[in-house]
């Protein structure tokens, strides 16, 4: 059975310094508002200690790669020492990027199965289902880090004043997880450019980079749930014969739409794409608020990043399953757990549809009440406590047993033909991150007309350090 749980530890609670309490604050209340910070949205990749087309091969600190760039027009190298980001600065962007924001609404009825919801704690970006699949890694001097910030809520804003600022920092460093104490072993200089052509400056001294990684198979088991019982869909394979089997068919007659698995797996890739980009624009307005450089990317060989390329490079350190030559990353143990299949915490595949399904439900098998797997629950928010009572029992927050007995018979097909679940792509996916540095204003005062560089970006010294 899966390992991972959303119990995250503390210390007690975090007494910000004056200075850090201050930083917060001003992010919060004397930033510019968000249609001015889209006016000024830029990428700046040039960042303090930085260097471009010098003619000198360089030796990348973290992985001791050689590299060099011939001597070109944009010849330059950084008179600035690396300049680190702040704790708090770090720790604002990764709560803009996915950090706890309240709790949802949730406001669905019984009857449009409102029981599909996979978690009830609100964040700064959304997903489907409300699966919070999507988490991050971050790469700083310090090392390699996951970051799991705890899933209760207290109210449905989390922050409405100075009185909560000290939660960014106390989600920062609570849900933190140190990997290693060394950068990720990645740089421009791995063979064949598996990092793209052009991420020369990429994870250099004093940035700090936020990997989003999405795991797809929760959200995809789930649902099936839904297009099973609400929808009367069944996934078809190549050759249209059903998944289920075609007696289970002939037994459901309401099951009157054929989907195409192909179609239906690509619906869920894209599902958990469009979070990582809620999460990279969320990141990019919070950077462009404090005066920071950054840019977005993609254009690597996920496989790399992620370690199925452990010839090459450990990257996030994941385990994976290689079907037919092909590697599929599932996740890493005991850190972020897939609940795609095979995985060495799945025993099989009536555990694995069981857990998904179970999801939901608390100790006591109330529908999210306290201490379920999702780390969430419903007894003190949103609803008044007299709706809650009136609707928590109500038949239609389960799903049948015909329906649980389809999934299993999907998934179960799926492995025997194709080896695993999902089938077309790994179930963690990683194609989309960004680095975050304080930019060297005098590259751009040498190369490019005014109007490029913030008073933000000039300030940053006598602001944050």
């Amino acid at each position: 059975m899966s390992a991972i749980t959303y119990d995250v530890k503390t210390n007690g609670k975090v007494q910000p310094t004056d200075k850090e309490q201050a930083d917060i604050a001003r992010a919060f209340e004397n930033t510019p508002p968000v249609f001015q910070l889209l006016s000024q949205l830029r990428t700046r990749r040039f960042g303090r200690g930085f260097t471009y087309e010098t003619g000198e091969e360089e030796i990348h600190p973290a992985t001791g790669l050689p590299q060099l760039l011939p001597e070109g027009e944009f010849k330059y190298k950084s008179t600035v020492d690396p300049t680190p980001l702040t704790e708090v600065q770090e720790a604002l962007v990764l709560w803009a990027a996915g950090g706890p924001n309240g709790q949802i609404v949730m406001d669905l009825p019984c009857g449009v199965d409102m029981a599909t919801f996979l978690c009830v704690a609100g964040r700064t970006i959304p997903g489907p289902c409300n699966d919070s699949q999507v988490h991050f890694f971050l790469v700083n001097d310090r090392g390699t880090f996951f970051w799991k910030p705890t899933r209760k809520r207290e109210k449905p804003v989390e922050i409405e004043g100075p009185d909560d600022y000290y939660k960014i920092l106390q989600w920062y460093r609570d849900g933190l997880v140190q990997l290693s104490d060394r950068r990720i072993d990645l740089s421009w200089g791995v063979p064949n450019r598996l990092m793209g052509a052009w991420q020369w400056n990429f994870n250099k001294p004093g940035t700090s980079i936020i990997i989003p990684v999405g795991e797809i198979a929760l959200e995809q088991i789930n649902l099936l749930l839904t297009f099973y019982e609400w929808a009367g869909w069944y996934i078809v394979d190549d050759d249209g014969e059903p998944n289920v089997g075609a007696d289970f068919l002939r037994e459901h007659p309401k099951l009157t739409l054929p989907y195409p698995h192909k179609k239906f797996e690509e619906l869920c890739l894209q599902a958990s794409d469009y979070v990582v980009g809620h999460a990279i624009g969320n990141a990019k307005l919070a950077a462009e608020a404090l005066g920071l450089g950054y840019w977005n990317f993609c254009g690597f060989a996920e496989d790399l990043v992620l370690g199925s390329l452990p010839e090459i490079a450990n990257g996030l350190g994941f385990k994976y399953n290689e079907v037919n030559g092909q590697r599929y990353s599932i996740g890493r143990e005991d850190v972020f757990e897939s609940w795609g299949y095979p995985a060495p915490w799945w025993d099989s595949i009536d555990e694995l549809v069981d857990s998904v399904v179970d999801y939901r439900y608390g100790k006591k098998g109330d529908f999210f009440g306290k201490g379920g797997p999702s780390g969430s629950d419903l007894d003190e928010l949103p609803f008044k406590r007299e709706q809650l009572e009136s609707f928590r029992g109500n038949p239609r927050l389960r799903y049948e047993d015909w329906t649980i007995e389809a999934v299993k018979r999907d998934v179960r097909h799926n492995v025997e033909k194709y080896g695993r679940y999902p089938v077309n792509f790994s179930p963690m996916q990683c194609n989309f991150m960004i680095q975050l540095h304080n930019v060297d204003s005098a590259y751009y005062d040498k190369f490019y007309v005014p109007g490029y560089i913030t008073d933000r970006i000039r300030n940053q010294d006598a602001t944050w350090h």
